[in-house]
């Protein structure tokens, strides 16, 4: 069967792969539908510390499943399904919490070990979601991305009522702003490009800020809705160590801030203005038991959340999609590509 296959970084192509094996308690599904993740770039470049080579990429995942045994999830041949891409130990202390996104052996799809870009993939069947709705595969390719900012907003506790601020309106900000609107939060982006902020807007952003315009403090207490001196959860989903160190500044007195924004560099915490607000500073790793609450968001947010999809690619592009966005530097215009039909 043919996968994409990552031979070092800047070299990938077509390459013929044996099919999969299936194990017990395993299903065999088709991949129809695959999303391009910044974390595929990452390893494309050369740059993501995690990923050895050669490696078949993919962990954000449409697909239809083709065999599966008897399960207690009534999964079956043909249903359409989504993939949640981790595979934890279940016997260390972070799965032994339930927090399996944490686990200290953790293999995630795509990155520890081979992932989606591929035609047919075995997948323990304990990883497979069936909306509760027709979705189509471009949609269900989508659940992964959605499931880290949908972990974002519930390590930040977001309530009813509060303001949130989230710096960065890419695929995983824009996540966590439906997430957070869900929860009945007034939702403010932050976002330097122009096309990111107006899909922001266009998806149900309480107002989008432009952090190069100034004084972005100012900026997010003018529109924050109330007088408490900032947000009152500040979700950063860019991983730059300038905006993470400003998050302390855009809190409000006793808030919460959640980087899920990765950066590799030292961060310089301003800890004494942290301690005089008290804020909370969590962070947030890929998502557990996320994606339930993701499939709900598509019931009332279908058409806001199939904007994230801006462009859309034939399987075999890939190679020369993957050259173009790393040759633009964050200039295409994508939000979220996807590609189709392997």
């Amino acid at each position: 069967m043919r996968a994409l296959l990552l031979e070092q970084p800047l070299s990938i192509a077509l390459a013929e792969r044996a099919e999969p094996r299936v194990a017990p308690g395993e299903a065999l599904v088709r991949v129809h539908s695959i999303g391009i993740c910044g974390s595929d770039l990452h390893a494309y470049r050369g740059h993501h510390p995690f990923v050895t080579y050669p490696r078949v990429l993919g962990h954000e995942l449409g697909c239809e499943i083709l065999e599966v045994g008897p399960n207690e999830r009534g999964l079956k041949a043909g249903d359409k399904v989504c993939v949640e891409p981790i595979l934890n130990c279940g016997s260390c202390y972070p799965c032994r919490q339930g927090r399996y996104n944490c686990c200290t052996r953790v293999k995630v799809l795509g990155i520890h070990t081979d992932g989606g870009m591929t035609e047919r993939i075995s997948v323990p069947v304990d990883r497979l979601h069936k909306p509760p709705i027709d979705l189509d595969f471009d949609e269900l390719a989508l659940c992964e991305t959605l499931s880290i900012g949908v972990q974002a907003v519930k390590r930040g506790a977001v309530a009813a009522g509060e303001t949130v601020l989230v710096v960065g309106a890419g695929p995983i900000g824009l996540g966590a702003m439906i997430a957070a609107k869900a929860r009945g939060a007034r939702v403010l982006v932050s976002d330097p490009q122009l096309n990111n902020r107006e899909v922001a807007l266009a998806m149900g952003a309480d107002a989008a800020l432009d952090p190069t315009a100034g004084d972005l403090p100012g900026q997010v207490r003018g529109t924050s809705g109330h007088d408490d001196g900032g947000a009152h959860v500040v979700i950063e989903a860019v991983g730059s160590p300038a905006t993470i160190a400003q998050t302390i500044e855009l809190a409000a007195p006793t808030g919460r801030v959640v980087v899920v924004g990765i950066s590799k560099q030292l961060v310089p915490i301003p800890i004494a203005d942290l301690m005089r607000k008290e804020v909370a500073l969590l962070t947030s790793r890929n998502s557990c038991n996320a994606f339930p609450t993701v499939l709900e968001l598509f019931i009332n947010n279908r058409e806001a959340l199939r904007r994230m999809i801006t462009h859309r690619f034939n399987f075999s592009e890939a190679p020369r999609v993957l050259a173009w966005m790393h040759a633009s530097e964050g200039s295409t215009g994508v939000i979220k590509a996807v590609l189709t039909e392997p």
